[in-house]
């Protein structure tokens, strides 16, 4: 039986690393097969604080919805270094049912994943990039795309990104929320649908 077809809206704050990374899910010779009947749309609106992710797929939503033609997945994805109003964020994607993709401190923190198992807190991103360049990517800059290079190592990033968040649930005070929180990604659930959309 063929499958339908899935939709999938990833809006972004990053205009370089995180965006050529998504987007050559689609265009990489082993899984554009698998994604030909994925619709996976990557862009970054006007306003890319939090808020005005969650507000722009909230829209995009409705849109689809009226359209007949709605999403099976919306993910923000964003970074937690500098920005405020992430609490205001959250519960609106929560309450909306919208995937929210924090990085903290910022999405080069799901890239060093691909190489280590760490649950390290960078007090910026400046200090992720300098620990991703000394450690695993010498040349790395936001604006190169570095997909080619981690693709091999996919398994090993969902596997520590799945490590790392059953650790900080599991030490996390109650009634905190995962955005106050050191060090943190839900990446690698966005990324394993990615690799195979169509697993139960």
């Amino acid at each position: 039986m063929k499958q339908l077809g899935k939709r999938i809206l990833i809006l972004s704050e990053d205009k370089k690393s995180s965006q050529y990374y998504f987007k050559s899910f689609k265009k990489d010779e082993k899984l554009k097969r698998k994604l030909s009947a994925v619709d996976i749309e990557v862009y970054q609106p006007e306003d890319y604080s939090p808020v005005g992710l969650v507000i722009e797929a909230i829209a995009k939503k409705k849109e689809a919805k009226k359209a007949n033609n709605e999403y099976d997945l919306i993910w923000v994805v964003l970074d937690k270094d500098g920005h405020a109003n992430m609490t205001k964020a959250y519960d609106m994607a929560v309450s909306n049912d919208i995937k929210f993709g924090l990085s903290i401190k910022c999405f080069e923190y799901w890239i060093i994943l691909h190489f280590e198992k760490t649950r390290k807190a960078f007090t910026t991103c400046d200090e992720a990039i300098k620990h991703l360049k000394k450690n695993h990517i010498k040349d790395y800059e936001k604006s190169n795309n570095v997909f080619d290079e981690l693709k091999p190592l996919l398994d090993s990033a969902i596997k520590n990104g799945k490590w790392l968040e059953k650790e900080v649930n599991k030490s996390m005070p109650k009634g905190d929320k995962i955005y106050n929180q050191s060090a943190y990604t839900k990446l690698h659930e966005l990324v394993e649908f990615l690799i195979d959309p169509y697993k139960s």
